[in-house]
């Protein structure tokens, strides 16, 4: 009996190592390979099936399993090269990623070495301020995680599953109850992926079916008989085929029925494999090179997502340049691995002969990685020696007006070592909480009878408002209200495109109710809008909205009503956000300059269509808050006097923005909007 089976199949190696390379590529940012991710779902039918053969091999040999023994195995086999991994990757980041972004790398190397990784990253995908979780090096052991969340709970179910069987007589009752627990959580993963299909990704219930898919086979494995077919011999590289079509653009279907694909096809070739084990594929995948790379593809994947992030965050790459790169540094590094930490360990009788303590041991060192060496490694202050750096800001500062010499002097400062962000950020907000049943929990501050009632409309920038427009309102005796949540533009009926359409969909119903119930019950004199920019070209990530024809209808009829409820608007400019993240690139750079970055020369469309309207209308103003964020306009200058100015690339500094207050309230009160309330002066 091997580690990998109750008998070795070295064709389900050989196809190991494709699924790992159809991961690989898809990472290293083959457009054409743009669904590899579905190497994941075959490996996960590859683990069910082969974790189930040894359990099933064990219970018929001895009639019983021991756990003990079975989760030693688990922790020999898994953890050391984790544990090196994360540790390894955490001080290479120091070399290429600056303090920053190694900061909010903590929480995800601890979710990788406590292997709750699919959790957090979930988590962190719909937080607040959530870091871009895409380029986090442990973002791969999500599925690590649900890996070994099976193997905690699966023997003890297959063990009950067999048990009962064997009273009843009824060996039907284990492949039935596997089946019966894959059919709920195809259920599951159908279901959630109608309205979360993040949640359906990452969550381990709704990826439980193909773990189980895998042992449903195993269970049946005695079924198949070998046999001479020849039809066999034709379909199990026609499945290998389409596995690697499958993981191609050619094909257009959602995330959820193209892994559900995957298990069906990963199912069928390796039942072929069971029923005729020879033929060209057959022969093919279990040629020693192949059978090789598929035994090291645990190592493989381990490291080759971490190559990917840290090369790429110091050095610009093509994609083919990339994928040579990822491809033989992890192969190299997944072959070290296994000849010096994996194999010797696995393999030890002296460890073999003592599971309890090996179980005991080993998570205690993966415990002890996260709280007490991770952390000192990533939040170290260290500036990274091989961060990709921009060159220093130069302009003719006398020919925009700006004090050069106050201007110079800002963008020769080093940058200050910041160790807590907490001032950066705004104050919680339950933004969920306002309904029309509960108008109450709209209102942030409640002014004297007859002040004006200034209410706040947007996405995430409008969040970073809010703390400022509380203030503002207790200082002078106003009724503030808000309605905002993430992501969401304040135009009713205006979508974008996005990475995860849910946010979309919770957007689209939260503004609807918006505007048909809570802005007209609470009636305000004056609404604030604050958004992002949207305009392409205004930023990298897909959030942005190119027909600018509905972006001017949208707003005008978004206009209409607020102006059918009485209200006056005044419409804030987006913001001139950098491309990339300023404040990251202050923790590697030489000096502030290196991170500053001229704001866009000429107004964006959607800029000029809030300027036509209000224009056109006598109860919309536009105001234009950019020398707020940007002092030395036109070159906007991310830290000054030691603070932060902006948060991220997307959002203000909460302390920037609470300490220039009354500069914002000059800005509403010039427009003009609040006479009658507060006249300009």
């Amino acid at each position: 009996m091997t580690e990998e089976g109750w008998s070795y199949r070295p064709a389900l190696d050989g196809l190991r190592t494709v699924a790992i390379y159809l991961v690989l590529v898809f990472h290293a940012g083959w457009s054409h390979m743009a669904n590899g991710y579905i190497g994941v779902d075959v490996f996960f039918v590859l683990s069910g099936f082969l974790v189930t053969g040894i359990i099933l091999r064990e219970y018929s040999a001895t009639g019983g399993l021991g756990l003990r023994r079975f989760y030693a195995r688990r922790v020999r086999r898994l953890l050391p090269a984790s544990v090196v991994l994360v540790v390894f990757t955490s001080a290479l980041a120091t070399l290429v990623l600056p303090r920053m972004v190694r900061m909010s790398l903590v929480a995800d190397a601890r979710a990788a070495l406590l292997y709750v990784a699919n959790w957090h990253f979930l988590g962190a995908s719909t937080d607040y301020f959530a870091h871009d979780v895409q380029r986090s090096p442990f973002l791969h052991f999500w599925s690590l995680a649900v890996e070994e969340q099976f193997y905690f709970v699966f023997p003890m179910l297959l063990l009950g599953l067999l048990t009962v069987a064997r009273r009843w007589r009824r060996a039907a009752l284990v492949p039935a109850g596997l089946a019966a627990l894959m059919l709920v959580s195809v259920a599951a993963q159908w279901w959630v992926s109608r309205s979360n299909p993040l949640r359906a990704y990452y969550g381990t219930d709704t990826r439980l079916y193909q773990l189980l898919a895998g042992a449903v086979l195993a269970s049946l494995r005695h079924r198949l008989r070998p046999s001479r077919m020849r039809w066999a011999e034709v379909v199990a590289p026609s499945g290998v085929a389409l596995l690697c079509l499958l993981a191609t653009d050619v094909v257009a279907m959602s995330v959820a029925l193209r892994g559900a694909l995957a298990v069906v096809l990963t199912i069928v070739v390796v039942a072929m494999f069971e029923v005729s084990p020879s033929g060209v594929a057959h022969a093919a995948l279990s040629a020693r090179p192949m059978t090789y790379l598929g035994r090291i593809s645990y190592g493989t994947y381990l490291w080759h997502w971490p190559i990917i992030v840290l090369v790429g965050a110091g050095w610009s790459l093509t994609v083919w340049q990339m994928t040579l790169v990822a491809a033989v540094g992890a192969t190299a590094l997944a072959s070290l691995s296994f000849a010096v930490l994996e194999t010797p360990i696995r393999r030890s009788s002296r460890f073999d002969a003592r599971p309890r303590a090996v179980v005991a041991v080993g998570l205690s060192i993966s415990l002890l990685a996260a709280v007490f060496v991770v952390p000192p490694l990533l939040e170290s202050a260290r500036r990274p020696a091989f961060a990709a750096q921009r060159p220093t800001v130069v302009v003719d500062a006398g020919a925009f007006g700006v004090n050069a010499v106050a201007l110079q002097d800002a963008l020769d400062v080093v940058p200050a070592m910041l160790y807590d962000l907490s001032v950066t950020e705004p104050p919680p907000f339950n933004y969920g909480a306002c309904s029309l049943g509960a108008l109450s929990k709209c209102v942030l501050h409640e002014g004297r009878a007859g002040s004006m009632r200034l209410h706040l409309i947007g996405d995430s920038n409008a969040l970073v408002m809010v703390p400022l427009l509380q203030r503002l309102a207790e200082q002078y005796d106003f009724t503030f209200s808000a309605t905002a949540t993430v992501g969401c533009p304040w135009q009713e009926g205006l979508e974008w495109s996005a990475r995860n359409p849910q946010l979309v969909q919770q957007c689209v119903a939260a503004r609807q109710q918006w505007y048909d119930e809570i802005i007209p019950a609470l009636a305000p004199d004056v609404v604030v809008t604050v958004n992002v920019p949207r305009d392409p070209g205004s930023r990298d990530d897909a959030f942005y909205t190119s027909d600018q024809a509905a972006v001017a209808a949208a707003t005008s009829t978004s206009l209409d009503r607020l102006r059918s409820i009485g209200s006056r608007v005044i419409i804030m400019e987006p913001l001139p956000y950098d491309r990339k993240d300023p404040t990251a690139c202050l923790s590697g750079a030489a000096n502030v300059g290196e991170c500053s970055y001229r704001a866009n020369a000429t107004p964006f469309p959607t800029e000029l269509t809030y300027r036509r309207l209000a224009e056109e209308r006598t109860d919309v103003w536009v105001t234009d808050p950019d020398s707020v964020a940007c002092p030395f306009l036109p070159v906007c200058v991310p830290q000054i006097d030691g603070k932060l100015v902006f948060r991220n690339q997307f959002h203000l500094s909460n302390q920037w923005v609470m300490d220039h207050a009354d500069r914002w309230w000059r800005l509403l009160v010039g427009t003009g909007a609040l006479s009658g309330w507060f006249e300009r002066g």
